[in-house]
């Protein structure tokens, strides 16, 4: 026999849900935030075209839609460095860009990877970078000789505190926190990543084309590293753009879950765990 929610479990739902709503996280405001992010991302944008520089996207809870009232969710930038092409093979090199060839090997552990230059000799033919001079401060040696793309080469600073792969601004009323993180795109998924497309789903959620379009945007890669051994030298994988669509895709009932954690986690574990227990988990577990 199947188990029954009792009866007033559907009412206390429904009034629970109502309260949300009036309180600021009904689907028309959170329509409201990702709006707003969208325009501020088109804005963005079209300022870094008229000044050749790299695209922007706002990440996180803000350019999610699943923050509110209380929950004092800061804004993630991604600032996608558009003059370095990150390749699988020497087939995809452009010759009017960097590019760099996506290595994983043992020493390498899963959802990070390594970037090696590569050049491209004067018939046209992409050749790995073995040697670099003392004065490239971008580059260093890998743990079996190989030239590689050092990650702190891409900290954009801006004069505030490095966090991960993120630089953290916040002003001096601390009303206002930013995040900001360089990053490379890739196009073809990682190999540990391909599992999540063939995973039985229930109640079809996320639909065939959904699925297809994660699979089409890519991922980035990000300026850190593993934080055990050879940190230097490794990029960590961020499927943000991924995680932001599908987030957007949550039905009111699923983003209202969503938030609730959110708010559980920030009113009664983060006071004793700090920060090893994020958003992000709470956001993994949805997925």
């Amino acid at each position: 026999m199947s188990y029954q929610f009792p009866k007033h479990y559907l009412s206390v739902s429904e009034r629970l849900s109502h309260i949300l709503d009036i309180v600021g996280y009904s689907r028309e405001d959170r329509n409201k935030n990702v709006t707003t992010a969208n325009e501020i991302e088109v804005y963005l944008n079209i300022a870094n075209a008229l000044r050749g520089r790299e695209s922007t996207y706002i990440f996180g809870s803000r350019g999610e839609g699943s923050t509110g009232p209380g929950l004092q969710s800061d804004t993630d930038y991604l600032n996608e460095i558009k003059t370095i092409k990150v390749v699988s093979n020497m087939s995809q090199c452009d010759p009017k860009m960097k590019n760099v060839f996506m290595v994983k090997d043992n020493h390498t552990h899963p959802g990070y990877l390594k970037l090696q230059p590569i050049r491209i000799s004067p018939d046209y033919t992409p050749v790995p970078v073995y040697q670099y001079s003392d004065n490239d401060k971008i580059y260093c040696i890998d743990s079996l000789y190989r030239t590689a793309l050092k990650n702190t080469s891409y900290h954009d600073h801006h004069n505030g505190i490095v966090n991960g792969p993120a630089v953290n601004i916040t002003n001096n009323r601390k009303v206002l926190s930013r995040d900001f993180v360089k990053a490379l795109r890739c196009s073809i998924w990682p190999e540990e990543g391909y599992e999540w497309f063939l995973r039985r789903r229930l109640h079809g959620w996320l639909s065939p084309k959904q699925i297809e379009n994660t699979r089409t945007y890519g991922y980035f890669v990000t300026p850190v590293g593993h934080p055990h051994i050879w940190c230097l030298v490794k990029w960590r994988c961020s499927f943000s753009i991924a995680e932001r669509d599908i987030v957007r895709s949550f039905e009111d009932t699923t983003m209202k879950v969503y938030l609730l954690l959110k708010m559980i986690k920030k009113t009664y574990i983060e006071p004793y765990v700090g920060d090893a227990f994020s958003s992000y988990h709470c956001k993994v577990c949805m997925f």
